[in-house]
């Protein structure tokens, strides 16, 4: 990724071989600041959205919790707070669970009738869309909250200015404090109102191993990660660029 702060000087230093007074430099660079960092910020909160959003897709609520907006040195970049990017889940049998409190047969087997409801009606919340809309809301007040700081400093021009060592940081800073936050909706659900569709009949009998197992959950999130930053990077590279050109094109 390209220095924002070096593109700032290098453009000044330009700005200066054309004989510009230096409130003329100061205001042209103070524009250019603050337009890469408000473009910049936007590109990083919309980084860390498309990680929610694939959180969401592969079904890793751990996944969401555990996003995080690091900063190294002028780069930032997605990834996680624990380094892990496999969020997989092995099978897991469920049989064992469901015959907890479970009544005895006449042979002395253990069972439960299992009641098995309708998927996408009722008006359950499920953990995950929780957490996801939890995440995405944080992400949005992050990104109002930079603009807010961002327009309060607007004509306080310092000749360091740049959007990862002002405005920039501030949304870093916020993602990375909504992470907490993120954790205590995660288990916030109303309770099902699905109907009832059939009742099956969990047994001691039947092999847990074949019987009521939650297949494999599938959640590497490596390359989704991997592409999030390397798109990441090429936009913000494209918008410094960019911006920098147009400010010193108009003199």
């Amino acid at each position: 990724m390209l220095d924002a702060n070096m593109e700032i000087d290098n453009l000044r230093q330009r700005l200066k071989f054309r004989n510009l007074n230096e409130m003329t430099i100061d205001s042209v660079c103070d524009a250019a600041a603050s337009e890469i960092s408000e473009v910049a910020t936007n590109l990083l909160a919309s980084a860390a959205e498309q990680a929610v959003q694939a959180g969401n897709d592969a079904r890793s609520i751990d996944f969401i919790n555990d996003i995080n907006v690091s900063q190294h040195g002028h780069e930032f970049m997605i990834d996680t707070k624990s380094g892990k990017t496999d969020y997989s889940e092995p099978p897991f049998p469920m049989l064992p669970r469901l015959l907890k409190n479970a009544k005895t047969a006449s042979d002395g087997s253990l069972y439960k009738v299992i009641p098995l409801r309708a998927k996408g009606t009722g008006s359950k919340v499920s953990g995950l869309t929780v957490t996801t809309e939890a995440a995405l809301k944080s992400i949005n007040e992050a990104r109002m909250a930079a603009k807010q700081e961002r327009d309060a400093a607007k004509g306080q021009f310092e000749t360091n200015l740049s959007p990862d060592t002002m405005k920039g940081m501030s949304t870093f800073a916020a993602l990375q404090a909504i992470n907490s936050a993120r954790k205590s909706f995660a288990t916030m659900r109303e309770k099902s109102t699905e109907p009832v569709m059939a009742f099956r009949t969990a047994s001691s009998k039947q092999d847990p191993s074949a019987k009521w197992v939650m297949p494999r959950k599938e959640a590497n999130m490596s390359n989704v990660l991997h592409d999030i930053n390397n798109r990441l990077q090429y936009d913000l590279d494209l918008a410094i660029e960019s911006i920098i050109k147009r400010y010193e094109s108009m003199y």
